[in-house]
């Protein structure tokens, strides 16, 4: 396994290695610019980040937090569970509601440099209060009390960031790694819907749930595409994130969010950032000219249709990138597809069901209990096709292939709406068998089990039309 390089040093409350970078003693976390949120070029611009030094040195935070075990506005506040640059996150509950929640404090500091940055908070919490979907952290509402201004967010149990995740258990297996990807490209989908442009898609704005989902949060960077070609709108966001572009002054699009999804890929893939420097200027240079490190010299097993994704949101041309989110989450749900083994996808697409399985790798049967006491054995098959495609075939015999039967075999497919009856070698011996066939590279955990309850109540009804029996 490689090593995993942390792009934000190590986490917070971590002991320093020999390695480290300096740390601000007093907050306990490490600093570096070229991992952090910034304005680009690095000199601030008044419209989003004031004046003086990015991130400001003094958050104007007090020395001793006076937030955890106090009351802000409607919200009991417990620990600090999450810092950046704009602000610190605390578990909290809304006191009316009993609800579990988060609350995303602004840095006082900020708002004391520049009071106007106030406003782009609040306009973070009304574009992302419109965005409902299971990918991204819900905003509910905002507020100010006692000089803080805060948001209040959905809470997300487990809630370690997809950085911090990755740091704890190291490089991602191809299908989990995709699979977190589609997740955040989904979400990110929904905000491009709206009209939004994320601006600061990275690891540590992702945060997993318990289960293993991802959600794309902290939205503090995020503008509305029509707003973005206005003049006196800076480039901003994490440099070893940004698309090569944005340092030429080009404002921001869905493309440039989609060259930081392929920056985090690689990332989760490897453990390593495909370009990193210590000096701006070098890393503006390395993703301007450096062509995309080959993911395979790095992970030689990554499959060909991982790595053309890559290459395709790391392209130095904005249009030679994903158009929209749902065509890479589709390719992405595809690398999914094609990296699980069947007996994952048979174990999913049997979940809570009652059934008998026997079998294992691309061959499988399966026996259901049917009403009137009837029970139905049902095949599920991986193999090759004739054009060398993968394929998935769900079948059950319905009896003898005996000429007897042949006409009224006829008669009973063409009244079929589901399926087809043909004639199939099984253990020898030609049968009649419901079949449904898909491709194994494109087919979901829920059209399979679809097809086996159905396949086995319909060759049931077949069989006892062609003979009355019970046998298969």
């Amino acid at each position: 396994m490689p090593p995993v390089t942390d792009p934000s040093g190590p986490a917070s409350g971590s002991p320093p290695g020999p390695g480290d970078k300096p740390r601000d003693e007093r907050r306990g976390w490490a600093r570096d610019s070229l991992s952090e949120t910034i304005p680009y070029p690095p000199e601030p611009s008044r419209a989003d980040f004031g004046s003086g030094s990015w991130p400001p040195e003094d958050d104007g935070f007090p020395e001793v937090d006076d937030l955890p075990d106090s009351t802000l506005g409607q919200y009991r506040l417990e620990e600090a569970v999450g810092r950046g640059s704009m602000g610190r996150v605390y578990r909290a509950e809304h006191l009316g509601l009993g609800r579990p929640c988060a609350i995303k404090v602004m840095n006082p500091g900020l708002v004391a440099n520049e009071p106007k940055i106030r406003e782009r908070f609040w306009a973070e919490a009304r574009a992302v209060a419109h965005l409902v979907h299971p990918n991204i952290v819900t905003v509910h509402n905002l507020g100010s009390d006692r000089g803080y201004h805060f948001i209040e967010m959905e809470y997300v149990p487990g809630g370690f960031s997809l950085r911090e995740t990755l740091v704890n258990q190291g490089p991602f297996e191809p299908i989990r790694a995709s699979e977190v990807v589609r997740q955040v490209v989904q979400g990110l989908g929904a905000a491009h819907a709206a009209g939004l442009v994320h601006r600061d898609v990275k690891p540590s704005n992702v945060l997993m749930t318990a289960e293993g989902s991802a959600k794309l949060a902290d939205f503090g960077l995020v503008r509305h595409r029509t707003e973005l070609h206005l003049a006196g709108v800076p480039a901003a966001g994490t440099p070893t994130f940004m698309a090569p572009e944005l340092f030429a002054g080009v404002p921001a699009s869905p493309r440039s969010d989609f060259y930081a999804v392929g920056v985090m890929y690689y990332y989760l893939l490897s453990g390593m950032l495909p370009f990193a420097s210590d000096q701006i200027s070098q890393l503006v240079q390395l993703h301007r000219r450096e062509p995309v490190p080959d993911i395979r010299r790095v992970i030689a097993d990554v499959p060909e249709a991982v790595k053309d994704i890559l290459d395709r949101c790391l392209a130095k041309r904005p249009e030679h990138r994903y158009v929209k989110a749902d065509e890479l989450a589709d390719d992405l749900q595809a690398a999914v597809y094609r990296l699980r083994e069947t007996e994952s996808l048979v174990r999913e697409s049997l979940e809570g069901l009652d059934c008998f399985v026997q079998g294992g790798r691309d061959n499988y049967r399966i026996l259901f209990q049917l009403p009137g006491d009837r029970l139905q054995e049902v095949y599920l098959e991986a193999a090759g096709g004739k054009q060398g495609e993968r394929l998935l075939s769900v079948f059950s015999v319905c009896g003898v292939a005996d000429p007897g039967f042949f006409e009224t075999a006829l008669k009973l497919n063409a009244k079929l709406t589901y399926g087809s009856l043909s004639i199939r070698s099984v253990n020898g011996q030609p049968m009649f068998v419901m079949t449904r066939t898909f491709p194994r590279d494109h087919v979901c955990a829920a059209d399979v089990r679809a097809a086996l309850l159905e396949i086995a109540r319909r060759a049931d009804r077949v069989e006892q039309q062609l003979s009355s029996a019970d046998l298969y």
